[in-house]
C-alpha cells in the first residue's frame, strides 16, 4: 500500500487558495495526510521528517542541509502586505527593542536585515512569547506580528511599517515569505499533481474571497488581500528577491 503524501500547511488566510485547491484535489483527498500549523511548526515538521511537503518561511532555507522547492508558487507580496507588520508607540528610529514573533522566524530576518541597512538602528531583539502582540508592545519597545493577528492590531498602535513595502523601498523587489519545500526529491508525478492542485486553488480565489470573507473582520476585504496583497506566483523577481534575502543570511549569520 503506497503512503499517504505527508503535507504541512499553514493556517493563516493567505494560504486559503492552496488549502482549498489541495482539500478539493481527488488525488489529494485519498492520498494525502494534511495539517495545518504555523510558519515554524511548517518548517520543523520538514527539518523533522515529519511531513514530506511543507510551506515553509524562506529564512529557515538557509538553515537546511538540504531543500527542494516543489511547484511554481510561494507566498510573497508586490509592495504592502498587511500582514507582516512592526508596531510601535514610538517611531521605529525610537525604538530601543523590538520583540520578535516566534511564529516565523523570516519575518524576524527581515527586520533584523531593515533595521542595520534600511533604518540605521540598533535596537535590542527580544524573543517574544504567546500572546506578546497584547502585552509587550508598550513604551519604547515595538513588535512585529505576523498573519491573522494582525487584522486586529491596525487601530491599536500609532506606528505601523509594513515590512514587505519596506523591502520593496530598500531592493526594488517583491519579497517571499513563504515557499513549498521539501527535505528529499520527490517523484516528479507528485510534484505536478501537488503543482496542479495549487493551480486549481489559485484559479478560484474571486470564489473562494466570497466564501470565506466571514472568516476575517468586517473592515477587511478578502478579495482585496488575497488579490492585491499576497502574490502567489513564483516568478523570476521573486526568485531574484529570494536569492538576495539569502545572500543577506548567508553572510549575517549571527543575525
Amino acid at each position: 500500500m503506497q503512503k499517504k503524501l505527508k503535507i504541512s500547511i499553514v493556517s493563516y488566510t493567505n494560504t486559503l487558495p492552496f488549502r482549498i485547491g489541495i482539500e478539493t484535489s481527488p488525488i489529494f483527498q485519498q492520498k494525502a495526510h494534511i495539517t495545518y500549523d504555523n510558519p515554524a511548526t511548517c518548517a520543523k515538521k520538514v527539518i523533522n521528517d515529519e511531513a514530506d511537503i511543507g510551506l515553509i518561511p524562506v529564512g529557515v532555507l538557509s538553515q537546511m542541509a538540504e531543500y527542494h522547492i516543489i511547484g511554481d508558487y510561494c507566498i510573497g507580496a508586490k509592495g504592502k502586505v498587511d500582514t507582516v507588520k512592526l508596531y510601535g508607540n514610538v517611531p521605529v528610529e525610537e525604538m530601543e527593542s523590538i520583540v520578535l514573533d516566534y511564529q516565523s522566524g523570516t519575518s524576524v530576518k527581515l527586520v533584523q536585515l531593515l533595521a542595520s541597512e534600511y533604518w540605521h538602528i540598533q535596537p535590542e531583539f527580544v524573543c517574544g512569547r504567546e500572546g506578546f502582540e497584547q502585552r509587550d508592545i508598550a513604551g519604547k519597545q515595538g513588535g512585529v506580528v505576523i498573519g491573522d493577528r494582525t487584522f486586529a492590531l491596525d487601530n491599536q498602535f500609532p506606528y505601523s511599517y509594513d515590512l514587505s513595502e519596506v523591502w520593496l523601498q530598500h531592493t526594488g523587489l517583491p519579497f517571499v515569505f513563504a515557499v513549498w519545500v521539501s527535505s528529499k526529491p520527490l517523484p516528479q508525478d507528485k510534484i505536478i499533481l501537488f503543482n496542479r492542485a495549487l493551480d486549481e486553488g489559485i484559479k478560484r480565489i474571486k470564489q473562494i474571497a466570497r466564501e470565506y470573507q466571514h472568516l476575517v473582520p468586517q473592515e477587511i476585504d478578502l478579495d482585496t488581500y488575497l488579490t492585491n496583497r499576497i502574490d502567489y506566483n513564483f516568478d523570476a523577481d521573486k526568485h531574484k528577491a529570494m536569492s538576495l534575502f539569502l545572500n543577506y543570511l548567508k553572510n549575517n549569520t549571527s543575525s
